[in-house]
């Protein structure tokens, strides 16, 4: 199979070897435009699929969201964005509890500079080895808006988690 390669001056083009290569000619200006996928979701139950790795998830709802994620496989990549402060319980779960969470969130309270050294009002919360789930349910947990959560899936059990959570009070820890 012949390969497509884009140029500036020829746009795509039939060249010898297989794949396709569109780095020449990807720069600003040039009319190419590529964007993540984002969902909005206001529903109490998300349940991403294996074909939205790469897909910024928009939690809109205030009320109890629960995230099942997909059975780990490496290489998948999720992110959760909470723009409505949550009145309820906001979960994200592994598929199975064999699944397990690596990785740190930092933690911060709403609307306010809070210096480094002020206590337990800003802190660093690492899942504990057997954790396989994000439970906000309470503010202190971080579920208000702002909350930002990466998952990159790394090995066939094991998922990298990284963000901030914005929380009201003194910081808890959301791992289980």
């Amino acid at each position: 199979m012949p390969k497509v390669k884009y140029t500036a001056k020829k746009g795509l083009v039939q060249t010898a070897g297989s794949g396709v290569d569109l780095v020449t000619g990807l720069k600003a200006g040039n009319g190419v435009n590529m964007r993540r996928p984002t969902v909005e979701s206001s529903a109490s139950t998300l349940a991403p699929t294996v074909a939205q790795s790469g897909t910024l998830f928009l939690l809109t709802t205030n009320a109890a969201v629960t995230v099942t994620l997909p059975a780990a496989e490496a290489g998948l990549h999720y992110e959760f964005q909470i723009p409505t402060t949550k009145t309820g319980t906001l979960t994200i779960n592994a598929a199975s509890d064999a699944d397990t969470l690596t990785g740190a969130i930092m933690m911060t309270t709403v609307g306010a500079a809070v210096a480094t050294n002020a206590g337990a009002t800003t802190a660093f919360a690492s899942p504990a080895a057997a954790d396989h789930q994000y439970v906000a349910s309470a503010a202190t947990k971080g579920r208000n808006a702002g909350t930002h959560l990466v998952y990159k899936c790394t090995s066939a059990s094991v998922w990298s988690v990284s963000g901030l959570a914005i929380s009201a009070g003194t910081a808890a820890t959301p791992w289980t």
